[in-house]
């Protein structure tokens, strides 16, 4: 056996040497985690600013105020308003879309991006500034006599020649410009939600790397103490080395629990929501205090169980299924907690944590994204002055519905119904007092028609109704309650007088020769069209295209 002075020395005089190299490694990689850790979260906090929506507030902002305007114009051919108002509105418009002195409200980004958006605002301006010049030139031109409350109010009712022209030209224009801002509205809407995704994928691409650093760190310290303990053990002073090696434990487990106070306050302070608890048992060992709130906690819990997050069974159920087939599940959309349910992006892991397997999961609130998408479908399928489906919607809903009741042998019955004489209410009263007649038609009918009925507008003064598990009699019962509950709309126009109209309707039941919803509605509109020529205000089915009263 060799003597202790005869070991050989290159290990000894080669052990420190490695150290030192390890360190500064270790160093390097510190240093590299540090800055990672400052730019994540310098990028959640730029994620979390509120101007992240300002472009589309704004754009919805100058939808409003043309929305208004267009408005007070109807109005004012109506003689409801004066051209003061219609200046004074304008004007508003105008300081909406106004940037001078302030910047633009459009941001650069935006105006790179989507160069026509920004154009078609710019354009509006210039046609609002010219409906104001127009406007104010003329108003200008009248005589004031101040103080005095008779010239007030001629001047408050009396409309001149050239403001009447303004409203006229802003009501003929008024439809498409906000079909164009309700586009924009959807383009900056998708724009600014693909610009926060590409950022949230940033994030948590150098979440990625950070963790990969952590480790990386870890198995450089964890050779560091492996090489202590071997030179330790060749050491003459056992119990020296031992206990400047407990020492340096201390210091490394001082060091570790720092570093854990510092990813917890991290964690804690990140506008994402954090859980990591253990899966049998359910014991919490981290949850941060964004996630302690929004499930309406006063304090953490002790125990909480990962499936007892999910609002929704089916969500819960496909959530669990794919963690534990695939050990992680990627930006699912689902509903957390119990009371006040909220979307979230939610993002999970199976993890292993001091020898047992945990539950690791982040998500970050959307549910400000997810009321914009539903109010985004809303105006997509609704007709803006009657609010029912429009002829879009209308269609793809009827077509599903008649192909169920086709499947199951279950009867159908289309009814088209005409405002009879809708010109001449529109010549007589005005076109506010056709759209009066057109909403107060489409409430009768919708109250007259079941829960499970379909109803919408096809356009102008014409709308369509399906009812499904209806025969022929069932649907003209319905038909002629319609019909008499129009008859009998006791509506008035702006000027006091009574306004009473009626409409014609055609029937038509679906038959086997009815291969989809277009024929159907076919030979209903042939049945309306019968109605109409032989006398309006009656019920005619294509079957037997017979008056009924």
């Amino acid at each position: 056996m060799q003597s202790p002075s005869a070991k050989p020395q290159a290990p000894t005089t080669g052990s420190p040497r490695t150290a030192y190299r390890l360190l500064a490694v270790v160093v390097a990689m510190a240093l590299g985690t540090s800055v990672a850790l400052w730019w994540t979260l310098r990028q959640a906090q730029d994620l979390a600013q509120p101007h992240q929506q300002n472009d589309l507030w704004y754009i919805a902002s100058v939808h409003n105020e043309l929305a208004r305007v267009s408005l007070l114009a109807r109005q004012l051919r109506g003689r409801e308003a004066s051209a003061q108002d219609l200046i004074d509105r304008l004007d508003v418009l105008y300081s909406t879309l106004d940037t001078t002195g302030r910047g633009p409200h459009v941001s650069t980004q935006l105006r790179d991006a989507l160069p026509d958006t920004a154009q078609g605002l710019d354009n509006l301006r210039t046609q609002v500034e010219h409906w104001s010049a127009l406007a104010s030139a003329n108003a200008n031109t009248k005589p004031h006599e101040s103080g005095s409350t008779a010239a007030r109010r001629t001047t408050a009712t009396a409309t001149p020649p050239q403001a009447l022209r303004v409203a006229e030209d802003i009501t003929r224009q008024s439809d498409a410009l906000l079909e164009r801002l309700r586009q924009a509205v959807a383009t900056v809407h998708l724009f600014s939600t693909q610009q926060t995704d590409q950022a949230r994928r940033q994030l948590h691409q150098r979440f990625i790397v950070l963790s990969a650093l952590l480790v990386g760190t870890t198995l450089l310290i964890a050779r560091l103490v492996q090489d202590a303990r071997a030179a330790a053990a060749a050491s003459r002073q056992l119990a020296q080395t031992n206990r400047e090696l407990e020492d340096r434990v201390a210091r490394r487990t001082r060091k570790l629990e720092e570093s854990r106070a510092l990813l917890g306050f991290i964690l804690d302070t990140s506008p994402s929501d954090v859980l990591l608890a253990e899966v049998e048992s359910g014991r919490v060992h981290f949850i941060n205090h964004r996630l302690t709130e929004r499930l309406g906690l006063k304090a953490a819990p002790q125990t909480l169980f990962l499936p007892d997050l999910l609002h929704d069974p089916d969500t819960r159920q496909r959530f669990m299924q794919t963690l534990d087939q695939y050990g992680q599940v990627d930006a699912m959309e689902a509903q957390i907690g119990t009371h006040a349910p909220r979307w979230s992006s939610l993002s999970a892991r199976l993890i292993d944590v001091e020898g047992r397997l945990a539950h690791l999961l982040w998500g970050f609130d959307i549910s400000t994204h997810k009321a914009l998408e539903a109010q985004l479908r809303e105006l997509a399928t609704r007709d803006a002055l009657s609010g029912l489906l429009n002829r879009r919607a209308f269609m793809e809903r009827s077509t599903a519905l008649f192909d169920h009741c086709r499947r199951h042998g279950q009867p159908c019955t289309v009814l088209m119904i005409d405002i009879d004489h809708f010109k001449r209410i529109n010549d007589q009263h005005g076109h506010q007092m056709g759209d009066t007649a057109i909403r107060a038609c489409a409430d009768a009918i919708g109250q007259a028609l079941r829960e499970a009925d379909l109803l919408g507008r096809l356009g102008g003064e014409e709308f369509a109704a399906l009812l499904p598990h209806a025969s022929s009699d069932s649907a003209r019962q319905v038909a002629e309650r319609i019909r008499g509950a129009i008859a009998q709309l006791g509506l008035v126009s702006p000027s006091g007088h009574p306004v009473t109209f009626t409409i014609s309707i055609g029937m038509a039941a679906s038959e086997r020769h009815h291969t989809g919803i277009e024929p159907l509605l076919a030979d209903a509109d042939a049945a309306l069209y019968r109605a109409k020529a032989t006398g309006r205000n009656r019920v005619l089915a294509h079957e037997t295209a017979l008056p009924a009263h």
